[in-house]
């Protein structure tokens, strides 16, 4: 449906009032998937059938409560973060979880495919159970097909324990893309969600079967790498780098990003899923501190350090 021309050229609201409910309406139906409609103010404007199997939530009674009713008081900061980043951020869709309030007080933990449309001044949401839907869709970023928010949280503390037990090390690479927004702004967002997609490929290629490569959300990318030490994690760092600095051509334009890349490594920057990825995050600002499109390991004390830190 093309929502330009019907917004322009069509001038009867009614019409345009079905017509949105028809394309909304047919969505809902045919996904095989909790899918759900929210307005700005976080409402459940409508939902399908799907949710009473999970939830023990019928329909009728979802429709019209409130969202932060239904998210773990613990979870509620970063859930709503997420989504507003939608509209400050122009970013396209996000993916994240948190645990959703079911019938009989139970709380089940939910994964979130979430695009906001300006058209419709909604989110629209797609919503797996990770328990009931146990297969790969559960723990996969819909947009670029890389491994999701979910499955990071699932499978970095695997890979930790593993690697205390070998006595070994690991290494994990927060990605952020630099320029992402200004292609959103400029080309629009499914040029900014081909270039995450791209930008996935990119990454993949790079790490091969050295580690597996993650999208939390946004133009946000988490890289880890198992049995690694210091010199494969920087070697690994800066092929990222490099490849994710080429240019794209997208929409016959030709697009210009980089990459700031934050390197943590166990056990020395931390022994927790937790502790590694704050530390790598960290890393990751600081190279954006200092002129962007590079890498840096985690060093004590970059919150108070203004110097940049050394890349190996």
């Amino acid at each position: 449906m093309d929502v330009n021309w019907l917004l322009n050229e069509c001038s009867d609201p009614y019409t345009l009032e079905r017509l949105f409910y028809v394309e909304r309406y047919a969505w809902l139906s045919l996904s095989p998937d909790m899918c759900a409609v929210i307005s700005l103010d976080g409402q459940f404007e409508d939902v399908n059938t799907h949710w009473e199997r999970t939830t023990g939530i019928s329909r009728e009674k979802l429709q019209g409560a409130y969202l932060i009713e239904h998210i773990h008081f613990d979870d509620r900061e970063r859930a709503l973060a997420d989504m507003q980043r939608l509209i400050t951020s122009d970013i396209g869709s996000t993916t994240f979880s948190f645990r959703f309030l079911c019938k009989g007080g139970k709380h089940v933990e939910l994964n979130w495919n979430v695009i906001f449309s300006p058209d419709h001044n909604a989110y629209f949401c797609t919503v797996l159970d990770p328990a009931r839907d146990a297969d790969r869709l559960a723990y996969t970023d819909v947009l670029t097909g890389l491994k999701n928010r979910l499955a990071l949280g699932k499978d970095l503390p695997d890979v930790l324990a593993q690697a205390r037990e070998a006595g070994s090390g690991a290494a994990v690479l927060f990605i952020d893309l630099d320029g992402f927004k200004s292609v959103n702004d400029t080309l629009g967002h499914k040029a900014g969600d081909t270039l995450l997609v791209r930008a996935a490929r990119r990454m993949k290629y790079v790490i091969g079967q050295q580690g597996t490569a993650y999208r939390p959300g946004g133009d946000e990318f988490v890289i880890v790498l198992p049995r690694a030490d210091r010199n494969v994690a920087a070697g690994m760092a800066g092929q990222l780098v490099e490849r994710l600095r080429s240019q794209y051509v997208i929409e016959e334009e030709r697009v210009g990003t980089g990459a700031s890349l934050g390197i943590a490594m166990f056990p020395a920057d931390g022994e927790s899923a937790e502790a590694l990825m704050e530390a790598a995050d960290k890393a990751m600002y600081s190279v954006k501190h200092c002129g962007k499109n590079n890498f840096a390991f985690f060093a004590s004390g970059t919150d108070d350090d203004p110097d940049c830190p050394q890349t190996c």
